[in-house]
């Protein structure tokens, strides 16, 4: 087991002991600052991760975004084989259903809008899903690379990341491939 695994394993094991009302009052400081941050209020588009498990809860963020007006994409992984995953426009909440690897993600359908590169990348803003985090922002993700492949392509998009304050630790071995976000929002920053 490599350095990156140990803290992947670590970090989930403590993530995981948190009980449901800390998952829930924590996100809930998370989302409020969040929705607050000028990289929040000034996107028109939100590309953004249905949570699951015991993950940073997304739902009142997704139900804010939609309820603001902005343009809310929800990742699907389109091609496993390959670790593609496309960022797929949603209405509403109830568009997500349950895919790959029991996650929440929105239907793939002819008619659906799949995000490409808008004409203003100032106005998008990507909230990346992760285990770990560094103060630099580098990140441990899940191991699939989609995020990493996926911001690749998009370098200018904003990207922020939620994390409870116990999914930080001081430094993250980077590989060539990692892109860190621009920011960890957490509930004691």
């Amino acid at each position: 087991m490599n350095n990156k695994d140990m803290i992947r394993k670590e970090i989930i094991a403590k993530r995981d002991s948190l009980t449901s009302q800390e998952i829930s009052d924590k996100s809930k400081v998370i989302a409020n600052k969040l929705i607050s941050a000028y990289e929040y209020k000034n996107a028109e588009k939100i590309l953004i991760y249905a949570s699951m498990r015991s993950e940073v809860i997304t739902d009142g963020i997704i139900a804010d975004a939609l309820k603001s007006g902005k343009s809310v994409f929800c990742p699907k992984c389109t091609d496993i084989e390959n670790g593609v995953m496309e960022f797929i426009r949603i209405e509403s909440p109830y568009d997500l259903k349950e895919g790959y690897y029991g996650i929440r993600e929105p239907l793939y359908h002819e008619n659906a809008e799949i995000f490409d590169v808008p004409k203003d990348m100032l106005k998008t803003l990507i909230v990346v899903p992760g285990v770990a985090f560094d103060r630099q922002g580098n990140r441990i993700g899940y191991k699939g690379g989609y995020y990493d492949r996926f911001l690749s392509k998009y370098p200018l998009i904003k990207t922020i990341a939620l994390a409870f304050e116990l999914q930080m630790v001081d430094r993250i071995p980077a590989d060539a491939h990692d892109i860190p976000v621009l920011q960890v929002i957490t509930e004691s920053d």
